[in-house]
């Protein structure tokens, strides 16, 4: 029985397993920087997020969200991967199936488990703080089966209300896990069996056929890879929401720390904890965006489209998200930080330009590192990773005043490599031509 177990186990996580690593590595990669920047040296302590998760409920719904966001890549893919389907009809005992489906979903729980066992565990002890993890970690596990199954009949929704229940009223750990084992049990049952029933959803139009698109060929060839991104990279969607819905929640947490903040000090704070949030989200939309551009480019060069309308439909796909997720973020600051409506407004404003500015970085950096040579992933995360330090520390020493600095580099990596590289292809063709 324990070699069938792992061998199923092993089918899993070459599987599904590979693929949530890919899709999940960019949130993860992420959260691990936060969690250098906000515990390391004399930043936060675990206990006083924690703590706080306990006092204040909008703060408690708002850290399980993000999380139960930022984890749900992961969670789709090791419970909805097409390559683990087979396993369903083989003989296998359900139980066994589960077990390893919820093996895989716990270790991509742990940050979540570390969380609240370091946390709670500093105030009442390691005892409380292992149970603390425990309870947590299941109740996340059960939250992302019952929302990847989409609950049906009255069994999984009182479950599923029972758990909410708990995590709403802030139930102490033990409680906590009473009430998350209906909804494992059930959830994740649920959310195994019927994987392979769930569709993949239809093709949704943004661009209307036949009506006049404001911008003319500009805004309708962002259209298209806004389209393109969202019909075949809904993940990578989701893991921008992730990722800025982390950004602002670590805005506010060091907002909320750090006591009343005047408003540089606060727009500061902003946008050196919107700026690697920003540059990822950049990067994960940058790499459709430029796939969809090498698909099309016998069309564009049909249609005669120049460089620059080429490179900046290119740019505004990417800053069109980036600025909508931007702005999200100064939102969330503001309102947790009860901001002034003067500084309200100046964290909405730096936010925007800095997802505008951010987003042509990324795809600079990403446009760079493509070169179709088998290391195309080392030079995006390598370039991008610097990208992050260099924007980071130049918001930290400079504050607003970064933007300034940023503008410029902007502008010359989101339209400079391309042109160069265009006038390039242009040069080889005139002289195959004139062979």
């Amino acid at each position: 029985m324990l070699r069938r177990f792992a061998l199923v186990l092993r089918t899993l996580i070459s599987t599904a397993g590979k693929d949530a690593v890919a899709r999940a590595m960019p949130l993860y990669m992420a959260l691990g920087l936060v969690v250098a920047v906000v515990f390391g040296g004399n930043g936060m302590h675990p206990s006083q997020l924690t703590g706080l998760a306990g006092a204040s409920l909008p703060f408690r719904m708002a850290l399980w969200a993000v999380w139960l966001l930022v984890a749900m890549p992961a969670a789709r893919a090791l419970l909805r991967a097409p390559a683990t389907f087979f396993l369903r009809a083989l003989p296998v005992p359900r139980a066994q199936l589960l077990a390893a489906h919820a093996l895989l979903l716990a270790v991509a729980e742990l940050p979540w488990v570390a969380l609240w066992a370091i946390g709670v565990g500093a105030i009442d002890g390691w005892a409380a703080g292992a149970l603390a993890g425990c309870a947590a970690g299941a109740s996340a596990v059960a939250a992302h089966g019952m929302l990847l199954a989409r609950p049906r009949g009255a069994r999984e929704l009182a479950a599923l209300a029972l758990l909410a229940g708990a995590i709403v009223l802030g139930a102490p750990s033990l409680p906590l896990l009473a009430c998350a084992a209906p909804a494992l049990a059930v959830g994740l049952r649920a959310a195994v069996v019927r994987a392979p029933e769930i569709p993949a959803g239809g093709e949704p139009s943004l661009i209307p056929s036949g009506a006049p698109v404001l911008g003319g060929a500009l805004a309708s060839l962002a259209l298209a890879y806004l389209a393109a991104v969202v019909r075949g990279h809904r993940a990578v969607l989701v893991r921008g929401l992730a990722l800025a819905a982390l950004g602002a929640f670590v805005g506010s947490a060091w907002a909320r720390s750090s006591g009343p903040l005047a408003d540089e000090p606060l727009a500061a704070a902003s946008l050196v904890a919107l700026a690697p949030f920003s540059l990822f989200v950049g990067a994960g939309l940058a790499g459709p965006v430029l796939r969809e551009e090498r698909r099309i480019a016998w069309l564009l060069d049909a249609c005669g489209a120049a460089a620059p309308l080429r490179a900046g439909a290119a740019a505004a796909a990417v800053a069109a998200p980036a600025v909508a997720l931007a702005l999200a973020h100064g939102a969330v600051v503001g309102a947790t930080s009860r901001a002034a409506p003067v500084a309200a407004l100046r964290l909405l404003g730096g936010a925007a330009l800095a997802g505008l500015l951010l987003s042509g970085v990324a795809l600079g950096c990403v446009r760079w590192s493509e070169r179709q040579d088998g290391r195309d992933s080392s030079r995006v995360l390598l370039s991008v990773f610097v990208a992050v330090a260099a924007a980071t520390a130049t918001a930290w020493t400079l504050g607003e005043l970064a933007l300034a600095a940023w503008a410029p580099a902007a502008a010359l990596l989101a339209g400079g490599r391309w042109l160069s590289g265009r006038r390039a292809r242009g040069a080889a063709a005139r002289g195959r031509v004139g062979w």
